[in-house]
């Protein structure tokens, strides 16, 4: 089994990278901290970075996701190479673009993009954001995917990975003691549906929640509290129809043993306990 230590980064390719950096920055409130050839790199936290834009076509989206250690390393590739898993390693251009040590690329069972990276590059400098959104960091992602049950068997027999709950056949996934980190939902499209940046509370949310509306951006659902983790959410449109949310509160699961994943009906009160719309499909 290999151990995911954390959710690290989302790499998301784009056709208009001033539109996705004013995004970013103006909208999401992440702080930029670097530019390149390669990707312009957004913090959110402790973290160098969490969210990297790159030139690119806005279907090649990415989820990184960080391995303890150089042993770990090792016997992650080797137990990859074992189940004749496609690996790409990084060359070293790709991992200093990543800013990580090394990194091996592959796609899940969906057709998703995910890297294992080690050492990825934390900062000693303060977060300090382009305007006091509330964001404390990545939090989650949420992924789409034509066949979730096979996902959810490669992350819970190859990797550390253990479901939460169900919606339908919609997985949650977590790594640490997190509701989850990782969401799968059924979907004719593969991919990262939404990138989900946690605020420090009900009142930071409920803040945002107006400041998108006030600057036209479109909410596709909420605010709401999901029925699964207990996160307060609200889901908006970003450039190039890449979606983002804003969750706050919600479930830990500290207890392993005593926890036991639950499973929901698929109907839209299963995704919002406050009676919210989606215009989503995959969120309803």
């Amino acid at each position: 089994m290999i151990p995911i230590d954390q959710l690290r980064y989302v790499r998301l390719g784009t056709r208009d990278m001033e539109a996705s950096i004013d995004f970013a920055a103006r909208i999401l409130g992440l702080q930029q901290v670097d530019r390149s050839d390669q990707a312009v790199y957004f913090r959110s936290d402790f973290r160098d970075h969490t969210l990297a834009f790159f030139p690119g076509d806005p279907s090649e989206r990415c989820v990184g996701l960080e391995i303890h250690g150089e042993a770990q390393w090792e016997s992650a590739l080797a137990e990859l190479a074992r189940r004749e898993i496609d690996v790409t390693i990084g060359a070293s251009e790709e991992c200093a673009a990543r800013k990580v040590r090394a990194f091996a690329g592959f796609r899940d069972p969906g057709g998703n993009a995910i890297e294992l990276v080690l050492r990825p590059l934390h900062s000693g400098w303060r977060y300090f954001p382009a305007r006091d959104a509330g964001i404390v960091g990545l939090s989650g992602v949420a992924l789409g995917a034509s066949d979730v049950p096979s996902c959810e068997t490669f992350w819970t027999t190859l990797f550390n990975g253990r479901v939460s709950d169900w919606v339908g056949d919609a997985a949650f996934l977590r790594f640490d003691n997190a509701h989850h980190r990782l969401a799968y939902y059924p979907s004719n499209a593969r991919g990262i549906l939404a990138v989900e940046f946690a605020v420090e509370n009900v009142d930071l949310l409920m803040q945002n929640s107006y400041f998108l509306q006030s600057s036209q951006v479109r909410i596709v659902h909420g605010p709401g509290r999901r029925p699964t983790s207990n996160q307060i959410f609200v889901t908006f449109a970003g450039p190039e129809e890449t979606l983002f949310s804003f969750v706050t509160e919600g479930d830990e699961i500290a207890d392993e043993k005593a926890h036991r994943p639950r499973q929901f009906p698929r109907r839209q009160s299963s995704f919002c306990a406050w009676g919210s719309e989606s215009e989503v499909p995959e969120f309803r």
